[in-house]
């Protein structure tokens, strides 16, 4: 195998290996592009985007007009919240490039930063220039759309959003797929942090303390920072606690470990360390976790919903958490994508069938609770009360008012979240993770499901308003 897919390997499973690896090559080679490309590659994976930012300015002294370097760049530079930088990057980028994709994002940037008559008139040229059957279109009819709803020219903007709603009748899944994959790379950039599992629990941390009882979220230090409240609470004896230890930015269920003995953890770094739900509610005797899907579609004021279907994902062996086990990760890790190749990890191929294997519905999961004699009604209201909960925490924060202070109200697209949850024995809900950019794709019933979520995402944002002389089409 290449050094270079190596690494890239080794960036994905080892994390601080790889950077130490990459730090040492950029040092004793400082002119090679590939060792610069590999490090700031490492450090978008794990949020650390002023260092990204170097890395990639480093890489473009080298080649100026290196593609992903540019795009990179100026994804980095707008994940720090910083839109004048990011158009600066944005227009660098297009400067080599000359992508339409890159020229939808800078309108875009124009339409966060209030110049609202420059945005309208660069989509309008993008629309005038794209070929007919580019996807890119989509886009910049949206943008176009939002932008001049957001300058009052309403009924301008409804020819645009006529465009979009005959893209949608020809091609639903198409075109709503496509839109929603692109408004996760016009999301404000706090959701971007969300995904750090220590951030999150800083947040949550914060939170609970400004209103107790908002949500259930296990007990958490994160490392180094929390090491000597982490050593104050083994010392004071944890009653026969499991906890998870999970890296800070961690995906896919990598590196993560079950353990009884909490101060085994206090020398690590970079990890979390989380009090483990370690009564789970089973189904056939296995543990799992729901994917809850929540939208996002406007800040001042708040409006958000909670979609009625989602994704649950089961470990491939049977749960049992004795000591002698908790090595075992199969049973305890109910990512999916970290078995592969398991001998029990059994997914249907029939999307219609949503209860059978390691992946089901919601909707499948709440009809087994009820079968098994739980309100499965009851349950999904504290699930529902739990999304409340987060958004509540949101805002006592200032999220969503420097969501709202960050551009126009149009400026950014409806945003749609993944919660992580779990359900306990007891039938209540806790908080594990949020995913701020969910994967819309994969076995069969998560594309079904998906593409409901999808679908219903366009038929709430995209409409027109109509005259007196023509009824809209879509409120």
């Amino acid at each position: 195998m290449p050094l270079r897919e190596e690494l890239i390997g080794l960036i994905e499973t080892d994390r601080e290996t790889a950077r130490s690896l990459l730090l040492d090559l950029t040092a004793a080679l400082p002119d090679s592009t590939e060792a610069w490309e590999l490090l700031a590659i490492s450090y978008l994976r794990t949020l650390e985007y002023p260092d990204a930012i170097k890395a990639y300015r480093r890489l473009l002294s080298l080649i100026p007009d290196h593609r992903s370097g540019l795009n990179n760049l100026a994804f980095a530079t707008l994940a720090t919240g910083d839109s004048i930088a990011g158009k600066a990057a944005s227009e660098q980028a297009f400067a080599f490039t000359s992508s339409v994709n890159t020229a939808n994002h800078l309108a875009n940037l124009e339409h966060r930063l209030g110049n609202l008559d420059r945005a309208i008139d660069l989509y309008a040229r993008l629309l005038a220039q794209a070929p007919a059957d580019s996807m890119e279109r989509l886009a910049s009819n949206r943008g176009l759309m939002l932008a001049l709803r957001d300058a009052g020219r309403l009924q301008e903007a409804d020819r645009p959003a006529r465009v979009l709603l005959e893209a949608y009748a020809a091609a639903a899944m198409r075109t709503s797929s496509w839109l929603a994959e692109r408004a996760q790379a016009h999301t404000f950039h706090e959701w971007l942090m969300l995904a750090d599992k220590g951030r999150l629990a800083d947040l949550m941390r914060r939170g609970l303390a400004a209103l107790p009882g908002a949500l259930r979220f296990p007990e958490t230090f994160v490392l180094p920072g929390d090491r000597a409240a982490l050593e104050a609470r083994a010392s004071a004896g944890t009653d026969g606690a499991l906890f998870i230890v999970k890296p800070n930015n961690g995906s896919g269920g990598q590196g993560i470990s079950v353990t009884a003995d909490l101060a085994s953890a206090a020398d690590r770094t970079d990890i979390v360390v989380q009090r483990y739900v370690d009564r789970p509610y089973l189904i056939d005797g296995r543990k799992g976790h729901l994917r809850i899907y929540v939208l996002i579609t406007g800040v001042a004021p708040l409006r958000a919903y909670i979609y009625r279907d989602g994704i649950v994902r089961f470990a491939p062996e049977p749960y049992d958490p004795r000591p002698e086990r908790l090595g075992e990760i199969s049973m305890h890790v109910t990512n999916t994508a970290l078995h592969a190749g398991h001998p029990d990890l059994k997914i249907s191929q029939d999307p219609d069938r949503d209860d059978e294997g390691m992946i089901w519905s919601l909707a499948g999961f709440l009809r087994r609770m009820d079968q098994d004699g739980r309100d499965s009604q009851a349950v999904f209201r504290e699930i529902s009360d739990l999304a409340c909960g987060f958004l509540k925490i949101l805002r006592e924060d200032g999220f969503f008012q420097r969501w709202s202070d960050a551009g126009p109200r149009r400026a950014y697209p409806p945003k749609v979240f993944g919660m992580d949850v779990l359900v306990d024995a007891e039938g209540h809900p806790w908080l594990l993770e949020i995913q701020a950019s969910p994967a819309v794709t994969g076995a069969p019933l998560v594309n079904r499901v998906n593409a409901g979520l999808i679908r219903t995402i366009f038929d709430m944002s995209v409409g027109v308003l109509g005259s007196q002389t023509e009824p809209a089409l879509r409120s």
